[in-house]
């Protein structure tokens, strides 16, 4: 039997997908409101794990997406010069809310920082443990090192 190109009787894995290509318009007015992508998800009707897999399937989501988040960032922008200028609001709430959006799809976040600790000339730490015998401690060392440990364990 020949199958000219059709396939009836796969099963297809997993979920049928929500996405409607109508959402496309939505996320960019739901974001041009200030709103996160994340946020938008519940006003959807979806988990956010869904928007994340359809800017991978699809690509007219994924170009709305972006187009929602330079709307947000505008959002954001325009409502801090208003706030710069005497309007009512709080700057610092709005600074956060700049800082923390702009690059979050990719993981960066500006709040974030990474440190990294070596020894000289890029080595690493060197560490030396020493055992302390409280037989050989005065009483007022072995008070003092029971008031750290108790602190400690506080």
């Amino acid at each position: 039997m020949a199958d000219f190109g059709i396939v009836s009787h796969m099963k297809q894995s997993g979920r049928p997908t929500s996405y409607r290509p109508e959402f496309c318009e939505r996320i960019v007015t739901l974001m041009a409101q200030g709103r996160s992508l994340d946020g938008c998800a519940s006003i959807l009707g979806v988990h956010p794990d869904s928007l994340y897999e359809w800017q991978k399937k699809f690509p007219e989501f994924s170009d709305a997406v972006r187009a929602g988040r330079a709307a947000a960032t505008t959002f954001w922008e325009e409502r801090l010069l208003e706030v710069a200028k005497g309007s009512s609001g709080n700057a610092q709430a709005i600074q956060w809310a700049l800082r923390n959006r702009s690059k979050a799809a990719s993981g960066w976040h500006n709040d974030a920082q990474r440190l990294e600790h070596s020894g000289p000339e890029g080595a690493p730490v060197q560490v030396e443990a020493q055992t302390l015998d409280a037989r050989k401690m005065t009483p007022e060392q072995r008070r003092v090192l029971r008031e750290i440990l108790l602190a400690a364990r506080n």
